[in-house]
C-alpha cells in the first residue's frame, strides 16, 4: 500500500503543481467525493494539504452553485403545475421542515452527497441562495473535519 501511494505522488509530483491543484478542485465537484474526500486524496497524491482543501472546496461550490441552479429551475418549473407530491419528496419536506436548512445541510452529508443534497432541496421549493450558504457551509466544515482528521492521523503514522 505504501508503494501505490508513493508511485501516485511522483506520477502527481511530474504534472506539476498546477495541474494537481486542478485535479483535486475536480474531484471536489464529484458527487460523494467533494470537499471532504478531495482533500485528503488531494493530500495523499502529494498537494499541500491546505492547498488540497482550498481547491476541493472550489469544486465542490462549482458542484452546489449548479445543483442549486438545476434545482431551482425545476422548483420554478413547477410552480404553476399541480404535480402530486412524491412519498420521497414528502419525507424530504418533512425531514428538512423539523430540522431546518442549516441543520440537514450540515447532516446531510452522512446520507447524500452535498450537491445531491442541494439539488434535492432546491427542486422541491427551499429558498435557492439559503440551500446554497448552508450546502457550501457544509462543505466547509466537513471538509476542514476530513483535513484536521488526515492531519492528525499522518502525525500520528510518523
Amino acid at each position: 500500500m505504501e508503494q501505490s501511494f508513493a508511485d501516485l505522488q511522483s506520477f502527481v509530483a511530474e504534472l506539476g503543481p498546477v495541474v494537481s491543484v486542478l485535479a483535486v478542485t475536480v474531484l471536489g465537484g464529484i458527487p460523494f467525493i467533494e470537499s471532504y474526500f478531495g482533500t485528503v486524496l488531494g493530500a495523499l497524491a502529494g498537494v499541500p494539504l491546505p492547498l488540497a482543501l482550498g481547491a476541493a472546496l472550489v469544486g465542490n461550490t462549482a458542484a452546489v452553485l449548479v445543483a442549486g441552479s438545476l434545482g431551482g429551475a425545476i422548483a420554478r418549473r413547477r410552480e404553476g403545475s399541480a404535480t402530486a407530491v412524491s412519498s420521497r419528496r414528502a419525507r424530504i419536506v418533512a425531514r428538512t421542515d423539523k430540522y431546518g436548512v442549516p441543520i440537514a445541510s450540515l447532516l446531510a452529508p452522512t446520507v447524500f452527497a452535498i450537491s445531491l443534497t442541494t439539488f434535492i432541496m432546491t427542486s422541491v421549493g427551499y429558498g435557492r441562495r439559503r440551500v446554497i450558504v448552508w450546502q457550501i457551509v457544509a462543505a466547509m466544515v466537513w471538509g476542514a473535519g476530513m483535513a484536521a482528521a488526515f492531519a492528525g492521523m499522518s502525525s500520528l503514522a510518523r
